[in-house]
Protein backbone atom coordinates (compact mmCIF):
# COMPACT_ATOMS: atom_id res chain seq x y z
CA UNK A 1 0.00 0.00 0.00
CA UNK A 2 3.24 2.53 0.62
CA UNK A 3 3.33 2.66 -3.32
CA UNK A 4 -0.31 3.51 -4.06
CA UNK A 5 -1.06 6.33 -1.11
CA UNK A 6 -2.81 8.75 -3.38
CA UNK A 7 -5.23 5.45 -4.16
CA UNK A 8 -5.89 5.27 -0.75
CA UNK A 9 -6.97 8.17 0.02
CA UNK A 10 -9.59 8.55 -3.05
CA UNK A 11 -11.01 5.02 -1.69
CA UNK A 12 -11.26 6.58 1.75
CA UNK A 13 -13.17 9.89 -0.18
CA UNK A 14 -15.82 8.51 -2.44
CA UNK A 15 -16.47 6.05 0.46
CA UNK A 16 -17.22 9.24 2.92
CA UNK A 17 -18.85 10.73 0.18
CA UNK A 18 -21.38 7.71 -0.29
CA UNK A 19 -22.06 7.26 3.22
CA UNK A 20 -22.95 11.26 3.34
CA UNK A 21 -25.40 11.17 0.65
CA UNK A 22 -26.93 8.00 1.54
CA UNK A 23 -27.32 10.06 4.97
CA UNK A 24 -28.97 13.00 3.20
CA UNK A 25 -31.25 10.75 1.18
CA UNK A 26 -32.62 9.30 4.28
CA UNK A 27 -33.20 12.95 5.66
CA UNK A 28 -35.01 13.67 2.84
CA UNK A 29 -37.36 10.47 2.35
CA UNK A 30 -37.86 11.47 6.22
CA UNK A 31 -38.40 14.75 5.74
CA UNK A 32 -40.40 14.02 2.89
CA UNK A 33 -43.10 11.18 4.80
CA UNK A 34 -43.33 14.17 7.37
CA UNK A 35 -44.64 16.74 5.11
CA UNK A 36 -48.15 17.07 5.68
CA UNK A 37 -50.99 18.44 3.07
CA UNK A 38 -54.33 20.06 2.88
CA UNK A 39 -56.43 20.59 -0.24
CA UNK A 40 -55.48 23.75 -0.67
CA UNK A 41 -51.62 23.11 -0.65
CA UNK A 42 -51.52 20.22 -2.71
CA UNK A 43 -50.34 21.45 -6.45
CA UNK A 44 -52.21 21.46 -9.36
CA UNK A 45 -50.65 19.43 -12.04
CA UNK A 46 -52.52 21.63 -14.65
CA UNK A 47 -50.32 24.72 -13.74
CA UNK A 48 -47.44 22.99 -16.20
CA UNK A 49 -50.10 22.73 -19.08
CA UNK A 50 -53.41 20.85 -20.43
CA UNK A 51 -51.25 17.16 -20.78
CA UNK A 52 -50.33 16.84 -17.44
CA UNK A 53 -52.76 15.06 -14.55
CA UNK A 54 -49.98 13.70 -11.67
CA UNK A 55 -49.29 15.41 -8.99
CA UNK A 56 -46.61 14.32 -6.79
CA UNK A 57 -44.69 16.75 -5.11
CA UNK A 58 -42.84 14.65 -3.29
CA UNK A 59 -41.56 12.05 -5.89
CA UNK A 60 -42.44 9.24 -4.89
CA UNK A 61 -42.60 8.13 -8.46
CA UNK A 62 -39.87 7.54 -11.12
CA UNK A 63 -40.16 10.34 -13.56
CA UNK A 64 -40.86 8.19 -16.18
CA UNK A 65 -44.08 6.16 -14.72
CA UNK A 66 -44.97 9.73 -14.30
CA UNK A 67 -44.71 10.43 -17.66
CA UNK A 68 -46.82 7.32 -18.24
CA UNK A 69 -49.19 7.65 -16.10
CA UNK A 70 -49.82 11.57 -17.64
CA UNK A 71 -50.24 9.77 -21.68
CA UNK A 72 -52.59 6.90 -19.96
CA UNK A 73 -54.93 10.13 -18.30
CA UNK A 74 -54.50 12.13 -21.71
CA UNK A 75 -55.73 9.24 -23.51
CA UNK A 76 -58.44 8.84 -21.65
CA UNK A 77 -59.48 12.45 -21.90
CA UNK A 78 -59.68 12.23 -25.74
CA UNK A 79 -61.35 9.45 -25.90
CA UNK A 80 -63.97 9.63 -23.28
CA UNK A 81 -63.68 13.22 -22.37
CA UNK A 82 -63.36 12.02 -18.75
CA UNK A 83 -60.76 13.30 -16.35
CA UNK A 84 -58.42 11.25 -14.20
CA UNK A 85 -56.47 13.22 -11.87
CA UNK A 86 -53.68 10.81 -9.82
CA UNK A 87 -52.08 12.49 -6.57
CA UNK A 88 -49.86 11.26 -4.40
CA UNK A 89 -48.68 12.79 -1.26
CA UNK A 90 -46.23 12.12 2.16
CA UNK A 91 -49.43 13.07 4.07
CA UNK A 92 -51.82 14.98 5.78
CA UNK A 93 -53.44 15.65 9.40
CA UNK A 94 -55.64 13.03 10.37
CA UNK A 95 -57.25 14.77 13.28
CA UNK A 96 -58.43 17.43 11.02
CA UNK A 97 -59.26 14.90 8.36
CA UNK A 98 -60.52 12.03 7.19
CA UNK A 99 -59.64 10.78 3.80
CA UNK A 100 -62.78 10.60 2.16
CA UNK A 101 -63.67 14.56 3.23
CA UNK A 102 -59.94 15.33 2.32
CA UNK A 103 -60.41 13.41 -1.13
CA UNK A 104 -63.91 14.87 -2.05
CA UNK A 105 -62.98 18.88 -0.93
CA UNK A 106 -59.80 18.38 -3.08
CA UNK A 107 -61.96 17.43 -5.89
CA UNK A 108 -64.46 20.27 -6.15
CA UNK A 109 -61.76 22.46 -5.43
CA UNK A 110 -59.75 21.79 -8.38
CA UNK A 111 -63.08 20.93 -10.33
CA UNK A 112 -62.08 17.42 -11.95
CA UNK A 113 -64.45 16.55 -15.51
CA UNK A 114 -66.43 18.50 -16.79
CA UNK A 115 -68.97 20.84 -15.74
CA UNK A 116 -71.95 19.65 -17.00
CA UNK A 117 -71.36 15.75 -16.88
CA UNK A 118 -69.23 15.58 -13.49
CA UNK A 119 -67.00 12.65 -15.53
CA UNK A 120 -64.17 13.04 -13.05
CA UNK A 121 -61.93 10.90 -11.08
CA UNK A 122 -59.41 11.38 -8.13
CA UNK A 123 -56.93 8.55 -7.75
CA UNK A 124 -55.59 8.96 -4.01
CA UNK A 125 -52.40 7.66 -2.42
CA UNK A 126 -50.85 9.16 1.20
CA UNK A 127 -48.25 7.29 2.53
CA UNK A 128 -47.92 8.97 5.86
CA UNK A 129 -51.70 8.19 7.03
CA UNK A 130 -51.49 4.71 5.09
CA UNK A 131 -54.15 5.88 2.64
CA UNK A 132 -55.53 4.04 -0.90
CA UNK A 133 -58.48 6.11 -2.07
CA UNK A 134 -60.84 6.20 -5.71
CA UNK A 135 -63.09 9.76 -5.54
CA UNK A 136 -65.47 9.78 -8.50
CA UNK A 137 -67.97 12.65 -9.63
CA UNK A 138 -72.21 12.37 -10.02
CA UNK A 139 -71.38 11.22 -13.78
CA UNK A 140 -69.22 8.16 -13.64
CA UNK A 141 -70.94 6.87 -10.32
CA UNK A 142 -72.95 4.56 -12.45
CA UNK A 143 -69.85 3.34 -14.47
CA UNK A 144 -67.26 2.89 -11.34
CA UNK A 145 -69.65 1.94 -8.49
CA UNK A 146 -67.94 1.69 -4.54
CA UNK A 147 -68.04 -2.22 -5.38
CA UNK A 148 -65.87 -2.03 -8.46
CA UNK A 149 -63.43 0.55 -7.31
CA UNK A 150 -63.00 -1.98 -4.14
CA UNK A 151 -61.89 -4.31 -6.50
CA UNK A 152 -59.45 -2.74 -8.40
CA UNK A 153 -57.86 -1.56 -5.42
CA UNK A 154 -57.81 -4.68 -4.03
CA UNK A 155 -56.32 -6.42 -7.18
CA UNK A 156 -52.98 -3.60 -6.81
CA UNK A 157 -53.05 -3.27 -3.09
CA UNK A 158 -49.93 -5.66 -2.05
CA UNK A 159 -47.50 -4.00 -4.39
CA UNK A 160 -48.36 -0.75 -1.79
CA UNK A 161 -48.31 -2.26 0.83
CA UNK A 162 -44.63 -3.68 -0.26
CA UNK A 163 -43.27 -0.32 -1.62
CA UNK A 164 -43.75 -0.65 -5.18
CA UNK A 165 -45.79 2.63 -6.00
CA UNK A 166 -45.06 2.87 -9.34
CA UNK A 167 -46.71 -0.58 -9.84
CA UNK A 168 -49.28 -0.23 -7.66
CA UNK A 169 -50.32 3.19 -8.91
CA UNK A 170 -49.85 2.26 -12.53
CA UNK A 171 -52.37 -0.89 -11.92
CA UNK A 172 -55.04 0.70 -10.36
CA UNK A 173 -55.14 3.68 -13.10
CA UNK A 174 -54.81 0.81 -15.32
CA UNK A 175 -58.06 -0.43 -13.94
CA UNK A 176 -59.90 2.88 -13.97
CA UNK A 177 -59.49 3.67 -17.62
CA UNK A 178 -60.01 -0.36 -18.56
CA UNK A 179 -63.75 0.53 -17.02
CA UNK A 180 -63.91 3.87 -18.50
CA UNK A 181 -63.46 2.60 -22.12
CA UNK A 182 -65.81 -0.84 -22.40
CA UNK A 183 -68.24 0.07 -25.80
CA UNK A 184 -70.99 0.72 -22.59
CA UNK A 185 -69.25 3.54 -20.58
CA UNK A 186 -67.63 5.36 -24.14
CA UNK A 187 -71.12 5.60 -25.14
CA UNK A 188 -72.74 7.30 -22.07
CA UNK A 189 -69.29 9.52 -21.49
CA UNK A 190 -69.72 11.11 -24.77
CA UNK A 191 -73.53 10.52 -25.51
CA UNK A 192 -74.03 13.30 -22.86
CA UNK A 193 -75.52 10.49 -19.89
CA UNK A 194 -76.88 12.60 -17.43
CA UNK A 195 -76.41 11.01 -13.24
CA UNK A 196 -79.75 10.59 -11.52
CA UNK A 197 -78.50 12.46 -8.79
CA UNK A 198 -79.08 15.95 -8.15
CA UNK A 199 -76.75 18.78 -8.18
CA UNK A 200 -75.99 21.84 -5.98
CA UNK A 201 -77.05 23.83 -9.28
CA UNK A 202 -81.05 21.78 -8.88
CA UNK A 203 -80.80 23.45 -5.47
CA UNK A 204 -80.07 26.72 -6.21
CA UNK A 205 -83.27 26.82 -9.17
CA UNK A 206 -85.51 25.70 -6.07
CA UNK A 207 -84.55 28.07 -3.95
CA UNK A 208 -84.87 31.20 -6.37
CA UNK A 209 -88.13 29.71 -7.75
CA UNK A 210 -89.03 30.00 -3.67
CA UNK A 211 -87.56 33.28 -2.91
CA UNK A 212 -89.13 34.33 -6.05
CA UNK A 213 -92.81 33.26 -5.05
CA UNK A 214 -91.97 34.50 -1.65
CA UNK A 215 -90.99 37.85 -2.78
CA UNK A 216 -94.42 37.94 -4.79
CA UNK A 217 -96.54 37.56 -2.40
CA UNK A 218 -95.01 40.21 -0.49
CA UNK A 219 -94.78 42.61 -2.56
CA UNK A 220 -98.02 41.98 -4.10
CA UNK A 221 -99.72 42.89 -0.20
CA UNK A 222 -97.42 45.90 -0.19
CA UNK A 223 -98.79 47.28 -3.41
CA UNK A 224 -102.11 46.79 -2.08
CA UNK A 225 -102.00 48.63 0.85
CA UNK A 226 -100.56 51.55 -1.22
CA UNK A 227 -103.25 51.22 -3.55
CA UNK A 228 -105.95 51.47 -0.91
CA UNK A 229 -104.50 54.10 0.19
CA UNK A 230 -104.23 56.42 -2.81
CA UNK A 231 -108.15 55.46 -3.54
CA UNK A 232 -109.13 56.66 0.11
CA UNK A 233 -106.69 59.90 0.37
CA UNK A 234 -107.94 63.70 0.29
CA UNK A 235 -107.80 66.23 -2.65
CA UNK A 236 -104.65 67.29 -0.95
CA UNK A 237 -103.08 64.36 -0.29
CA UNK A 238 -103.22 62.12 -3.09
CA UNK A 239 -100.81 63.72 -5.45
CA UNK A 240 -98.21 63.89 -2.84
CA UNK A 241 -98.80 59.59 -2.50
CA UNK A 242 -99.05 59.29 -6.19
CA UNK A 243 -95.64 60.82 -6.69
CA UNK A 244 -94.55 59.09 -3.72
CA UNK A 245 -95.91 55.57 -5.54
CA UNK A 246 -93.48 56.22 -8.58
CA UNK A 247 -90.28 55.30 -6.00
CA UNK A 248 -92.22 52.09 -5.45
CA UNK A 249 -92.90 51.68 -9.25
CA UNK A 250 -89.07 51.97 -10.27
CA UNK A 251 -87.88 49.44 -7.65
CA UNK A 252 -90.55 47.03 -8.57
CA UNK A 253 -88.89 47.95 -12.16
CA UNK A 254 -85.56 46.98 -11.00
CA UNK A 255 -86.77 43.94 -8.66
CA UNK A 256 -88.24 41.98 -11.87
CA UNK A 257 -84.70 42.29 -13.63
CA UNK A 258 -83.57 39.55 -10.82
CA UNK A 259 -87.14 38.11 -10.73
CA UNK A 260 -88.06 37.52 -14.22
CA UNK A 261 -90.58 35.17 -13.67
CA UNK A 262 -92.88 36.51 -11.26
CA UNK A 263 -92.41 40.36 -10.66
CA UNK A 264 -92.74 41.77 -13.75
CA UNK A 265 -96.43 40.55 -14.07
CA UNK A 266 -97.03 42.74 -10.74
CA UNK A 267 -94.92 45.42 -12.12
CA UNK A 268 -97.21 46.33 -15.29
CA UNK A 269 -100.59 45.58 -13.07
CA UNK A 270 -99.47 48.26 -10.53
CA UNK A 271 -98.03 50.47 -13.13
CA UNK A 272 -101.54 50.69 -15.01
CA UNK A 273 -103.52 50.37 -11.71
CA UNK A 274 -101.59 54.19 -10.57
CA UNK A 275 -102.65 55.73 -13.67
CA UNK A 276 -106.25 55.53 -13.18
CA UNK A 277 -105.84 57.01 -10.16
CA UNK A 278 -105.50 60.58 -11.64
CA UNK A 279 -109.40 59.95 -13.10
CA UNK A 280 -110.79 59.20 -9.88
CA UNK A 281 -113.28 61.87 -8.86
CA UNK A 282 -112.22 64.21 -5.66
CA UNK A 283 -114.65 65.30 -3.24
CA UNK A 284 -115.44 68.65 -2.96
CA UNK A 285 -113.85 69.77 0.55
CA UNK A 286 -116.62 72.30 0.74
CA UNK A 287 -120.11 70.80 0.30
CA UNK A 288 -118.74 66.97 0.11
CA UNK A 289 -120.15 66.62 -3.65
CA UNK A 290 -118.03 65.15 -6.52
CA UNK A 291 -115.84 67.13 -7.98
CA UNK A 292 -115.25 66.64 -11.76
CA UNK A 293 -112.54 67.57 -13.86
CA UNK A 294 -111.73 70.31 -16.44
CA UNK A 295 -110.65 69.57 -19.93
CA UNK A 296 -107.10 70.24 -21.18
CA UNK A 297 -108.64 73.32 -23.00
CA UNK A 298 -109.42 75.41 -19.62
CA UNK A 299 -105.63 75.11 -18.68
CA UNK A 300 -104.70 78.18 -20.42
CA UNK A 301 -107.48 79.61 -19.09
CA UNK A 302 -107.43 79.13 -15.26
CA UNK A 303 -103.63 78.09 -15.02
CA UNK A 304 -101.02 80.81 -13.52
CA UNK A 305 -97.78 82.08 -15.58
CA UNK A 306 -95.97 80.11 -13.07
CA UNK A 307 -98.20 76.97 -13.72
CA UNK A 308 -98.09 77.32 -17.54
CA UNK A 309 -94.02 77.93 -17.58
CA UNK A 310 -93.62 74.35 -15.30
CA UNK A 311 -95.94 72.40 -17.33
CA UNK A 312 -93.93 73.76 -20.43
CA UNK A 313 -90.62 72.47 -18.86
CA UNK A 314 -92.05 69.37 -17.63
CA UNK A 315 -91.47 69.82 -13.93
CA UNK A 316 -95.24 69.38 -13.30
CA UNK A 317 -98.22 68.40 -14.77
CA UNK A 318 -101.72 70.02 -13.30
CA UNK A 319 -105.60 68.68 -13.22
CA UNK A 320 -107.95 71.27 -12.59
CA UNK A 321 -111.18 70.16 -10.83
CA UNK A 322 -114.38 72.05 -9.95
CA UNK A 323 -117.33 71.16 -8.08
CA UNK A 324 -120.56 71.82 -9.80
CA UNK A 325 -122.94 72.14 -7.22
CA UNK A 326 -120.65 75.03 -5.52
CA UNK A 327 -118.42 75.89 -7.71
CA UNK A 328 -115.47 75.31 -5.69
CA UNK A 329 -112.41 74.45 -7.45
CA UNK A 330 -108.79 73.18 -6.96
CA UNK A 331 -105.75 71.90 -8.69
CA UNK A 332 -103.69 68.67 -8.59
CA UNK A 333 -100.01 69.05 -9.20
CA UNK A 334 -98.10 65.82 -10.20
CA UNK A 335 -94.33 65.31 -10.85
CA UNK A 336 -93.19 65.24 -14.57
CA UNK A 337 -89.89 63.42 -15.93
CA UNK A 338 -87.64 66.62 -15.57
CA UNK A 339 -88.66 67.24 -12.16
CA UNK A 340 -85.45 66.06 -10.83
CA UNK A 341 -83.07 68.48 -13.05
CA UNK A 342 -84.61 71.66 -10.84
CA UNK A 343 -84.30 72.99 -7.32
CA UNK A 344 -86.47 75.28 -5.49
CA UNK A 345 -86.00 78.99 -5.83
CA UNK A 346 -86.19 80.54 -2.61
CA UNK A 347 -87.45 84.04 -4.20
CA UNK A 348 -90.51 83.04 -5.90
CA UNK A 349 -90.66 79.45 -4.25
CA UNK A 350 -91.19 77.82 -7.06
CA UNK A 351 -89.38 74.66 -8.24
CA UNK A 352 -87.92 76.57 -11.23
CA UNK A 353 -84.07 76.54 -10.35
CA UNK A 354 -81.90 75.26 -13.09
CA UNK A 355 -78.11 75.22 -13.40
CA UNK A 356 -77.01 77.63 -15.86
CA UNK A 357 -72.71 77.83 -16.19
CA UNK A 358 -69.84 77.95 -13.48
CA UNK A 359 -66.72 80.10 -13.02
CA UNK A 360 -63.48 79.91 -11.39
CA UNK A 361 -63.16 82.47 -8.67
CA UNK A 362 -59.84 81.47 -6.88
CA UNK A 363 -57.08 79.33 -9.31
CA UNK A 364 -55.63 76.27 -7.01
CA UNK A 365 -51.93 76.65 -6.76
CA UNK A 366 -49.62 73.40 -6.00
CA UNK A 367 -50.73 72.83 -1.94
CA UNK A 368 -53.90 75.21 -1.43
CA UNK A 369 -57.62 74.07 -3.03
CA UNK A 370 -59.18 76.77 -5.03
CA UNK A 371 -62.83 78.17 -5.44
CA UNK A 372 -65.50 78.22 -8.13
CA UNK A 373 -69.06 79.48 -7.73
CA UNK A 374 -72.06 77.89 -9.95
CA UNK A 375 -74.79 80.12 -11.34
CA UNK A 376 -78.49 78.93 -10.87
CA UNK A 377 -81.24 81.08 -12.66
CA UNK A 378 -85.18 80.83 -11.99
CA UNK A 379 -87.12 79.68 -15.17
CA UNK A 380 -90.37 81.79 -13.38
CA UNK A 381 -89.00 84.85 -11.45
CA UNK A 382 -85.58 84.97 -13.52
CA UNK A 383 -83.47 85.24 -10.03
CA UNK A 384 -80.27 84.35 -9.75
CA UNK A 385 -78.49 82.15 -7.19
CA UNK A 386 -74.58 81.19 -6.50
CA UNK A 387 -73.39 78.24 -4.52
CA UNK A 388 -69.97 77.97 -4.31
CA UNK A 389 -67.61 75.13 -4.45
CA UNK A 390 -63.88 73.19 -3.87
CA UNK A 391 -61.47 73.16 -6.64
CA UNK A 392 -58.75 70.40 -6.07
CA UNK A 393 -55.26 71.87 -5.73
CA UNK A 394 -52.30 70.25 -7.73
CA UNK A 395 -50.91 68.19 -5.93
CA UNK A 396 -54.61 66.42 -5.13
CA UNK A 397 -54.83 66.19 -8.88
CA UNK A 398 -51.44 64.50 -9.06
CA UNK A 399 -52.25 62.09 -6.64
CA UNK A 400 -55.56 61.42 -7.92
CA UNK A 401 -53.83 60.91 -11.54
CA UNK A 402 -50.92 58.51 -10.10
CA UNK A 403 -53.73 56.13 -8.22
CA UNK A 404 -55.51 55.64 -11.61
CA UNK A 405 -52.79 55.07 -13.80
CA UNK A 406 -51.72 52.44 -10.70
CA UNK A 407 -55.67 50.94 -10.97
CA UNK A 408 -55.30 50.53 -14.70
CA UNK A 409 -51.80 49.35 -14.36
CA UNK A 410 -53.04 46.49 -12.17
CA UNK A 411 -55.58 45.46 -14.67
CA UNK A 412 -53.54 45.47 -17.27
CA UNK A 413 -51.39 43.27 -15.52
CA UNK A 414 -54.01 40.96 -14.11
CA UNK A 415 -55.49 40.66 -17.83
CA UNK A 416 -52.39 40.14 -19.22
CA UNK A 417 -51.11 37.39 -16.57
CA UNK A 418 -54.57 35.39 -17.01
CA UNK A 419 -54.32 35.45 -20.89
CA UNK A 420 -50.57 34.59 -21.41
CA UNK A 421 -50.44 32.27 -18.65
CA UNK A 422 -49.32 28.61 -20.22
CA UNK A 423 -50.80 26.27 -17.58
CA UNK A 424 -54.59 24.40 -18.17
CA UNK A 425 -57.26 23.98 -16.07
CA UNK A 426 -59.34 20.84 -15.38
CA UNK A 427 -63.07 20.48 -16.47
CA UNK A 428 -65.11 22.16 -13.38
CA UNK A 429 -67.12 19.27 -12.22
CA UNK A 430 -67.94 18.14 -8.72
CA UNK A 431 -68.37 14.91 -6.53
CA UNK A 432 -70.78 14.07 -3.67
CA UNK A 433 -68.29 11.33 -2.28
CA UNK A 434 -68.54 8.71 -4.33
CA UNK A 435 -66.14 5.74 -4.29
CA UNK A 436 -63.53 3.67 -2.09
CA UNK A 437 -60.76 3.52 -0.52
CA UNK A 438 -59.14 1.97 2.59
CA UNK A 439 -55.62 2.08 4.43
CA UNK A 440 -52.83 -0.19 3.03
Amino acid sequence: MKKYPYLLILICFLLHVSVQAQGNNGEQAEEAETRLYTPATVPSPKEYGQQYYVSDPDHFLRPTMTDSLNRLCHDLYRTTEAELAIVLISGFDEDKWWASDFCNELFNSWGIGSSERNTGVLLFFSLGTRDIRIHTGYGVEGLLPDAVCDIIIDNDIQYLSAGDYNTGIWGMANGITNQLLTDQAREELLLGWTPKRHSEEDDLVYNYLFISLIALILLTIIVMVKLGKLSKASFDKRPQLIDKTGNTQTKLGCLSIFFPLTLPFLYYAYRKQRKTFRDIPYSCPSCGGEMKRLPEEDFEKKATEAQKKENKLHIFRFDYWECPMCGQTGVARFMDKAYSNYKDCKTCGEHALKYMDYKVTTQPTYDKRGEGSKRYQCEVCGAESFVTYSIMSLYEREQARIREERRREAERYSSSGSSSSSGGSWGGGSSGGGGAGRKF
